[in-house]
C-alpha cells in the first residue's frame, strides 16, 4: 500500500486528510487552538461523505479502494448507532416526571408564541429556557402570562430568558467572555429549589472555547448546579465537555431521531445542550425544527432517581 501511495502522490495528499480528520475527530478534538476549526466545522458525516468521495477518486486501485470503504462502513456504523436514536415515548408516561424546553429562538421580533404554546400543552415543561431572545416586547410576556398564569416568565441579561411553573428566586449574570455569556437562575418548583446555568457561547468556530469551559466549570464547582443548558456553539464530541460528566448527564443519549440541533435545514451539529444532575435520570429528548429559528427546539424530559 506504501508502494502505491508513492507511485500515486498525486492523490496522497486526499488519503492523508482523511485519515487526519479522523484523528482530529476520534483523538485530538478540539484541545488545541490550531485544529479547532477543523473539529468543529468537520462533523463525522462529512467526513463520511468525503470518504466516499475519496473512494470514487481511487477506484482503479483496488487496494486502496477497499481499504477506504472497509473504513467508511464502519465510520458509517459507529456514526448512525451513536447520533441516530429511537428513544420510545411510552416510557415517560409512566412516572414522575418534569420537563425542560430549550430553544435558541434567534433574535425574533416576536416570541413565536404559537410553537411554545403548542409545545407547553404537549409537554407541560416546569421549565422554559430561551437565548437569543432580544428586546422581547412586553406585550409578548403578557400574553405568556395572560394564558398561562402559573408561569414566572423574565427577561435575564445577555438576551436570555426564563419561565419557571413556581417561583424564581434570584439570578446572577456573568460574562464568560467576549461573546459568551451565563446567567444562574435560582427558582422554586414543587417545593424544591433548582439552580439552572444558562449559557450562550461566542458562534466563532475557529477559537477555542478552552478558557469558557474553565469558567463555567468554576460556576459548577462554586454553586450546586442542577441543570446546565444553552446554546455552547461546540459540538457534543468537544473534549471540553468530558468535565460535566462527572456530575452531570447530557440528553444525547436519549434523542428520539437525530441528535443534531443546528442547522435546521440539515443538521450536522448538535451544538444546543441540556445536562442535568445525576441525582435526575433523563428519559427522553424530543427535538423539533420550524421556520422560526435555525436551532432546534429541544424539549428534555426526566424523573428524579431510584
Amino acid at each position: 500500500m506504501i508502494q502505491l501511495l508513492f507511485k500515486y502522490k498525486k492523490k496522497a495528499y486526499l488519503l492523508f486528510w482523511y485519515a487526519f480528520l479522523i484523528l482530529i475527530h476520534f483523538i485530538i478534538k478540539d484541545r488545541f487552538q490550531p485544529i479547532v476549526f477543523l473539529f468543529n466545522a468537520v462533523p463525522l458525516i462529512v467526513i463520511i461523505a468525503y470518504g466516499f468521495f475519496l473512494a470514487f477518486i481511487i477506484r482503479k486501485h483496488r487496494p486502496l479502494l477497499l481499504a477506504i470503504l472497509s473504513i467508511n462502513i464502519l465510520l458509517g456504523i459507529y456514526w448512525y448507532s451513536n447520533y441516530y436514536f429511537k428513544t420510545e415515548s411510552i416510557q415517560v408516561s409512566q412516572l414522575q416526571t418534569r420537563s425542560l424546553l430549550f430553544w435558541n429562538i434567534s433574535r425574533p421580533e416576536h416570541l413565536p408564541l404559537e410553537d411554545i404554546f403548542r409545545k407547553i400543552e404537549e409537554h407541560n415543561p416546569d421549565i422554559l429556557v430561551f437565548v437569543e431572545a432580544k428586546k422581547i416586547p412586553e406585550t409578548d410576556l403578557i400574553a405568556f402570562t395572560t394564558k398561562y398564569p402559573l408561569y414566572g416568565i423574565i427577561q435575564l441579561q445577555s438576551e436570555m430568558m426564563i419561565a419557571i411553573k413556581g417561583q424564581i428566586n434570584e439570578t446572577i449574570y456573568k460574562r464568560i467572555s467576549t461573546g459568551s455569556n451565563c446567567n444562574m437562575v435560582t427558582c422554586t418548583i414543587k417545593g424544591e429549589e433548582i439552580k439552572i446555568l444558562i449559557n450562550d457561547l461566542f458562534a466563532n468556530p475557529a477559537l477555542s472555547k478552552r478558557f469558557d469551559f474553565e469558567i463555567i466549570q468554576s460556576v459548577i464547582q462554586t454553586e450546586q448546579v442542577d441543570i446546565i443548558v444553552g446554546d455552547f456553539n461546540t459540538p457534543y464530541e468537544s473534549a471540553f465537555f468530558e468535565t460535566f460528566k462527572t456530575d452531570f448527564e447530557s440528553f444525547h443519549n436519549y434523542n428520539n431521531g437525530f441528535s443534531a440541533t443546528w442547522p435546521s435545514k440539515f443538521p450536522l451539529l448538535e451544538i444546543d445542550h441540556i445536562w442535568i444532575s445525576k441525582t435526575w435520570q433523563p428519559l427522553i429528548l424530543d427535538k423539533e425544527f420550524n421556520s422560526n429559528s435555525d436551532h432546534g427546539l429541544l424539549v428534555g424530559t426526566y424523573t428524579l432517581r431510584p
